[in-house]
């Protein structure tokens, strides 16, 4: 279950069952199967008996092989998969005459080994493990999907990922850059020749410039020639704002009007809009009544009518699009924002790891603030909403059908590695059944100075697991009856 509103730029998942299953082969499993394989390694290296590693759920398809003691399957459920070390099962501590039983069947099978010339392997169950020792062990899983997501940014890097530029959203009018005729979607290279990556040092050196002439270095359309534009500042400062179409839903009133991104709402009948929440209070007043809504693009202002709607689909506001603030340079009258570019970037090894370090760490901060967002009223509800692995293989079909589309594994890797870094979290989280669940448990260990009672420990985590599992069932529901669309702030 994670917060999807970190990805919205995806676009609207395919409705298609066959698709969510790929998805869901394709991003989950491997996800779950590299957090598992954390709980693995770390329990070979403190000792710690592995019976079974599972790919799946049983009942138990077929044994592929055994290493080293551990049986390797292959289950009928495919969710996934699980370590069984001795002394658990599956995710709670199992009683010492079953974990007992576990092992006189284990030394058994180890004496068989022995017979044959091969190497006896000694018995540790969890509970024979220290405090920290279990510790390591129960954390490592979700240490492994954070070293996962880094991994597959390095990889996703070097492959190609998309080059950082700086994109023109619109020209104020009556500016020095609509009278010099920049246009929405030109792609800002350098000021005064400096390069401009982020449209963060774009603003900063405009902002510099109040008193003084600037010469913008421009790329316009599919060309690769370019154009230099110098921009006379203004004496009076420009306080223009506004609100700018980023994508249109389905189906929805906005795309039944034509709208598109790249739009530009400039009145609601007539009343200007300048900010999104001067448009979002004057659609919801006038929700299930005709307005006026007038746009510009490319330069021209054109006018059509909309029925804001009482009941939009859950992710979705009255009109069906995701807006965002757009704020114009006061000076020479441009709103920039960050983009791509439309050019694929391959790195070096050494930028890559850059990459991948910096990018895990920021998904791993935006994920872990996500309820305090929720709090603030920073993050909507739909934005924040909690999906089941139905929700999460829909999200995942859009973003592998967006990297089949433009021939770039970079997407769904970025996604695998959202989702790699919010399943570590989502997993250290202080529930019952879940890692951060047992943590708990063997903190409370080490304060007390001894362990809690294996079956009260496991009841416990028993009751957290069904809880989850009623929760998740609740949530595929919800997902397959309110299929994922990525949303933006939905108006």
């Amino acid at each position: 279950m994670t917060p999807h509103s970190m990805w919205a730029d995806v676009e609207e998942p395919m409705n298609d069952i066959l698709l969510w299953i790929i998805s869901f082969a394709v991003v989950l499993t491997p996800l779950i199967l590299i957090h598992e394989f954390g709980h693995f390694i770390a329990a070979r290296l403190v000792g710690v008996t592995v019976l079974e590693f599972g790919i799946g759920f049983p009942p138990r398809a077929l044994k592929l092989f055994e290493q080293g003691g551990t049986e390797f399957t292959l289950n009928w459920i495919p969710l996934g998969g699980f370590v069984r070390p001795l002394g658990e099962d599956f995710v709670k501590p199992i009683s010492e005459a079953s974990t007992e039983k576990e092992r006189e069947a284990f030394e058994k099978q180890q004496a068989e080994i022995a017979k044959l010339g091969k190497k006896h392997i000694k018995t540790k169950s969890v509970a024979e493990a220290g405090p920290w020792q279990r510790m390591f062990f129960i954390s490592a899983g979700a240490a492994m999907n954070f070293l996962g997501a880094f991994v597959i940014l390095v990889i996703a890097a070097m492959l190609g990922r998309p080059a950082p530029a700086v994109v023109v959203l619109a020209s104020a009018p009556n500016s020095p850059a609509k009278a010099a005729n920049i246009m929405t979607e030109d792609i800002l290279l350098s000021i005064n020749g400096q390069e401009v990556k982020t449209a963060d040092e774009a603003k900063a050196i405009l902002e510099g410039s109040v008193d003084k002439p600037v010469t913008l270095t421009l790329k316009r359309g599919n060309s690769d020639q370019t154009q230099q534009i110098t921009l006379n500042p203004t004496t009076t400062r420009i306080q223009a704002q506004g609100v700018i179409i980023l994508d249109t839903a389905k189906d929805s009133p906005a795309a039944q009007a034509g709208l598109e991104s790249g739009d530009i709402v400039v009145r609601l009948d007539k009343r200007n809009v300048t900010t999104v929440e001067g448009l979002k209070s004057y659609v919801d007043e006038h929700a299930g009544q005709t307005i006026a809504l007038t746009y510009e693009r490319k330069g021209e202002q054109k006018t059509v009518e909309i029925t804001p709607r009482k009941n939009p689909p859950e992710g979705q506001g009255a009109l069906g699009v995701t807006i965002v603030q757009m704020n114009y340079d006061p000076t020479f009258g441009v709103a920039l924002a960050d983009s791509t570019g439309g050019k694929i970037e391959k790195a070096t090894l050494g930028e890559a790891i850059s990459y991948g370090a910096r990018t895990t760490l920021d998904m791993m901060g935006r994920v872990a603030s996500a309820p305090i967002l929720i709090i603030r009223g920073q993050l909507s509800a739909s934005e924040a909403r909690p999906v089941s692995p139905v929700g999460i293989a829909q999200m995942s079909s859009a973003v592998l059908v967006q990297s089949a589309n433009a021939g770039q594994a970079f997407p769904i890797l970025n996604f695998a590695a959202v989702i790699s870094v919010a399943l570590g979290i989502t997993q250290l989280l202080p529930i019952p059944g879940l890692d951060g669940g047992r943590i708990l448990f063997v903190i409370v260990e080490i304060l007390r100075g001894k362990p809690m009672n294996p079956e009260r420990e496991g009841m416990v985590h028993l009751i957290g697991l069904m809880l989850m599992l009623a929760l998740v069932a609740i949530l595929v529901v919800n997902d397959i009856l309110h299929p994922i669309s990525i949303p933006g702030l939905g108006r």
